[in-house]
């Protein structure tokens, strides 16, 4: 398999994401296309339904997993554009060939207070800054 290479795109997303539950969830919904509810999330994450549902609302204000439709609580992976989803793959194939790296950079952010709504920030595709 060829080598991921870590951009400047990647490493800043990598850093935007709060925790490492957050980075799984993304890579799950990813893998596992279909409707996701906060139940179904927390049993293949081990976490209260509570944090998964958490979660799930955390990914949909980044614009990765938006809720499926209004009538039921359930979210599906459907990143807002293209390359958000690209950015997503590059994530995945670097993660799996760079597991402990990635871990440290999610736990080396200090501002944890700040954290997800830098996450939901983050890649804000419609303007690009001069």
């Amino acid at each position: 398999m060829k080598q991921e290479v870590l951009t400047d795109d990647l490493r800043r997303f990598i850093f935007s994401i709060p925790s490492i539950p957050h980075l799984e969830a993304i890579l799950l919904m990813r893998r596992e296309a279909g409707r996701w509810d906060a139940a179904r999330l927390a049993q293949r994450l081990y976490l209260p339904s509570e944090r998964a549902a958490a979660l799930l609302a955390d990914l949909a204000a980044a614009h990765i997993c938006p809720q499926a439709d209004a009538a039921a609580p359930a979210w599906r992976y459907q990143p807002a554009t293209e390359e958000l989803d690209a950015l997503v793959g590059s994530l995945e194939r670097y993660y799996s060939q760079n597991l402990i790296e990635v871990t440290n950079m999610i736990h080396a952010g200090t501002r944890r207070h700040s954290r997800i709504q830098e996450f939901a920030d983050a890649f804000k595709w419609g303007k690009k800054k001069p």
